[in-house]
């Protein structure tokens, strides 16, 4: 037996939706991924009206409310990520790098970067490139074999020295 509801959603509609989920949100990367799930939500059961203009009335509008709390979400990490770095706070560095992609983390870094000083900037690049050396070192010997690497045995959380090999590798590579 199969159960059919039909759902009609307008541009203006969704909009007040939106602005109103943004406006009460608490957690602005729930409202990222809720707005995202609408959208996909909105994609797949919706195929039915694609290429019509109403369609893309509405499409364009969670798109731009999905843009807009994904900038917000990096403007959210972008300070979290400064006050990490400057604290030498390797934990909240991986919390911050684990769910982002290279370049979306490489966004953020840039963002850091660039409100950083150079006396500033260059501790921090001293800070994060001695940590993955010693890391890289403790899991070398850990290994037993040459150019092999056990972070496990080192005790070494491989997200930490992923994060901390891209701080490193960003600021060692920036212009």
């Amino acid at each position: 037996m199969s159960h059919k509801l039909d759902l009609a959603v307008d541009a203006e509609g969704l909009e007040r939706f939106c602005q109103k989920l943004i406006k009460r949100s608490r957690d602005i990367a729930r409202t990222h991924d809720s707005l995202v799930t609408l959208e996909s939500f909105i994609v797949l059961f919706g195929s039915a009206v694609h290429g019509t203009e109403e369609y893309q009335q509405v499409e364009a509008m969670i798109q731009g409310f999905t843009e807009q709390t994904r900038r917000m979400l990096l403007q959210q990490r972008a300070a979290q990520l400064l006050s990490a770095i400057k604290q030498c706070d390797v934990q909240t560095v991986t919390a911050i790098h684990t769910p982002l992609s290279r370049d979306g983390f490489y966004s953020i870094l840039q963002t850091v970067v660039a409100q950083l000083g150079e006396a500033e900037s260059d501790t921090i690049t001293q800070w994060a490139g001695q940590w993955s050396a010693d890391a890289r070192q403790r899991a070398e010997q850990a290994s037993g074999f040459p150019d092999a690497l056990d972070f496990n045995k080192a005790g070494i959380d491989i997200e930490e020295f992923q994060a901390m090999l891209d701080v490193s590798r960003y600021l060692d590579n920036r212009e």
